[in-house]
């Protein structure tokens, strides 16, 4: 008896409180388990969110702060700017005009999408936004010129190309141009003559419209346009886009900036009374002259790409309006305001 004892086994009873313990534990364990991977998943998709929506605005604040830009020049509207390029109201080579863009509205683009923006088929989800800056830092002149065609003279560099586009100024006035001859940078001769092989757009004239002195400098030019497309990256999604024109160095002309930016909204700071202080915003397709235009306002709404984050959708109000989405993605809105540089005193 004694030795039968202490050799048996654990009863049913025992066995089921262990299982029942166990269980207990499993599930409590379970739970914890998830809430932390819920915990984890959130805390991550915001951290991404905060951190594209930083670069987002980083990257569009420092265009729109540089957009105008015409050296010691002063206002843009009291400042003669000669600009000798072929087809200079072309969206892309109109730098008398620091910005533009275009608003869907009723169906269509307005103002109307030409190439090669139109080409590059963006979202309605989102305004088209240019912005016309300087690329890089200036040379300044080492001679002076002799008449108004004659070639701009700088230090050598490997920098500058043919096919170049420059803005030259000093506080007196500025020209645009096209380095038209084959080596402008190791000559440190830039010569803008019509009639150029190859020349895109090309110079419709050489003359600057006016003398260029050793207190002028000289800067590269480009367009940048941004605007929502679907993303490569992650199929399903859209993304913040910039489309660059001319390409320098070894930057190409088109980037994918930012995935999960679900919509943008640009507004336009307009000065109707000339006290170089924008007196209302308005959406591209309302405004009417954009040599009025002195600031802009830029709202993006960010999207996580992780699905069923939140336990219930989250509500959200961006351009003015609440939104209640449909699914349990993390969203959050960022929004910037800028003055453009030499719009205002």
């Amino acid at each position: 008896m004694t030795h039968a004892r202490l050799h048996r086994g654990m009863t049913l009873v025992e066995l089921m409180v262990g299982m029942a313990i166990g269980l207990f534990l499993v599930s409590v364990m379970s739970t914890i388990y998830v809430g932390s991977k819920g915990t984890f998943l959130a805390q991550e998709s915001t951290s991404r969110l905060q951190e594209n929506g930083r670069f987002a605005m980083d990257t569009l604040a420092n265009d729109l702060r540089m957009s105008g830009f015409r050296g010691c020049m002063g206002e843009v509207r009291t400042t003669p700017l000669t600009n000798t390029l072929n087809t200079p109201g072309d969206v892309m080579y109109d730098f008398a005009q620091p910005t533009w863009g275009s608003h869907f509205t009723g169906g269509a683009w307005l103002p109307a999408l030409s190439a090669p923006i139109a080409a590059l088929a963006p979202s309605s989800a989102g305004d088209v936004l240019v912005l016309r800056r300087p690329v890089g830092s200036g040379w300044s002149l080492t001679d002076e010129m002799d008449e108004k065609t004659s070639a701009l003279t700088v230090n050598a560099t490997g920098n500058l190309k043919q096919g170049d586009l420059l803005l030259v100024a000093d506080c007196g006035g500025g020209a645009v141009l096209q380095a038209t001859n084959a080596t402008p940078g190791l000559l440190g001769s830039i010569e803008h003559v019509t009639g150029a092989a190859g020349m895109v757009p090309g110079v419709t004239t050489g003359d600057l419209g006016r003398v260029f002195l050793h207190d002028a400098q000289l800067w590269r030019m480009q367009t940048a346009v941004y605007f929502l497309a679907p993303s490569v990256r992650r199929p399903g999604q859209v993304s913040l886009w910039s489309f660059v024109s001319p390409r320098y160095e070894n930057a190409v002309n088109l980037s994918e900036l930012v995935t999960g930016v679900e919509r943008m909204a640009v507004s336009y700071g307009i000065d109707t009374n000339g006290d170089y202080a924008a007196d209302g915003f308005r959406t591209a397709d309302a405004v009417i002259d954009w040599g009025l235009v002195v600031s802009a306002r830029v709202e993006l709404l960010l999207v996580g790409a992780e699905e069923s984050v939140t336990s219930t959708p989250q509500p959200y109000l961006f351009d003015g309006v609440q939104v209640v989405p449909t699914d349990r993605r993390l969203r959050t809105v960022m929004s910037l305001s800028a003055s453009l540089r030499n719009s205002v005193p």
